[in-house]
């Protein structure tokens, strides 16, 4: 028995059940921790960080689903004494959750609704073609990596942005960089709901929505102002005059950026697209200046342009 605490803590038998307090009606009116991520950071950097030093400091080769399985396990059975639980991440997880429920009690609900948001946090990262995405990430934003294995992550994340065509911010919001504030200030000037806490994935979806909702001129400023650093909307926008059949504002808006940006090499694959099927020759010719402009880009590794190189060859092929 803990004298201090009251409560029966012969080790093994303990559980997080004996630490929660009663749901209120208040506390049941909470659908999602999404937009309360603060009021629950010690909590929920208590479960990512009892992930990664594990991944880190005791089975490197434990996967994403591996989390997932014991979030879910220590979910469904949190009523259980830690004797019950079998594996030694379960175990690291719920001890070190004891440890902060001692001093800072939470409901039941609140828990669950906790695990919930974990477990969506490792999901929005399985797009991400690693079976270890979000454990690696956990890592890497706890700042259990060395030095040499942060730098190694940061080139893996920019590779992988780099493959899927995301831009040098996409890649900054996805190891957390501190980017997020062009983000957030653009949906703030063209109308964002004030307040509003949005996740990574739920941030450049409302970019998106809110670029396309803006004004042509609106657009081309903000192009202008953003150019290479958000360079998917220089697409989106040239697929969308493209649609329109309005040649002449892609025309002008290349002149335009063309003259601010040197050796834009997406512009020159965009524009590339736009032409290939009504005016090939000059499909090629964009072609063959992102294919000059590649050479003199000290961003992308060599494996990186290779790769590029091969894709607009391939596309060049295609128009010959």
């Amino acid at each position: 028995m803990n004298f201090e605490t009251g409560k029966f803590t012969e080790e093994g038998e303990d559980s997080l059940f004996r630490h929660f307090e009663p749901d209120t009606p208040e506390v049941m009116k909470i659908n999602s921790l999404q937009g309360r991520e603060y009021e629950y950071s010690d909590y929920l950097g208590t479960i990512e960080y009892s992930i990664a030093r594990y991944f880190y400091e005791d089975d490197r080769k434990i996967k994403d689903e591996d989390a997932v399985s014991a979030l879910k396990n220590i979910r469904k059975n949190c009523e259980k004494n830690i004797s019950f639980f079998k594996r030694d991440l379960e175990k690291e997880i719920i001890e070190n959750l004891i440890e902060l429920l001692e001093g800072e009690p939470i409901s039941q609900h609140e828990f669950k609704l906790m695990i919930d948001y974990v477990l969506e946090v490792i999901d929005n990262r399985a797009w991400m073609e690693d079976e270890q995405a979000y454990i690696k990430w956990a890592a890497y934003v706890m700042g259990l990596f060395t030095e040499e294995e942060s730098e190694d992550y940061e080139k893996s994340i920019k590779k992988l942005a780099a493959k899927l065509g995301l831009s040098s911010k996409h890649a900054d919001l996805m190891l957390l960089k501190g980017n997020e504030d062009d983000y957030f200030e653009f949906v703030e000037n063209y109308g964002g709901d004030e307040g509003e806490e949005l996740t990574e994935e739920a941030l450049i979806d409302e970019v998106e929505r809110k670029f396309l909702s803006l004004t042509d001129a609106e657009k081309v400023d903000f192009l202008l102002e953003n150019g290479p650093d958000l360079y998917e909307f220089v697409g989106f926008y040239i697929s969308e005059l493209s649609e329109r059949d309005e040649f002449e504002k892609i025309q002008e808006l290349y002149r335009k950026l063309i003259e601010k940006y040197d050796d834009f090499i997406y512009l020159y694959v965009f524009m590339g697209g736009a032409y290939i099927e009504i005016d090939p020759a000059l499909a090629k010719f964009y072609f063959e200046k992102a294919l000059t402009s590649l050479d003199k880009l000290d961003d992308f590794s060599d494996s990186t342009k290779e790769v590029f190189r091969a894709n607009i060859l391939e596309l060049i092929e295609k128009i010959n």
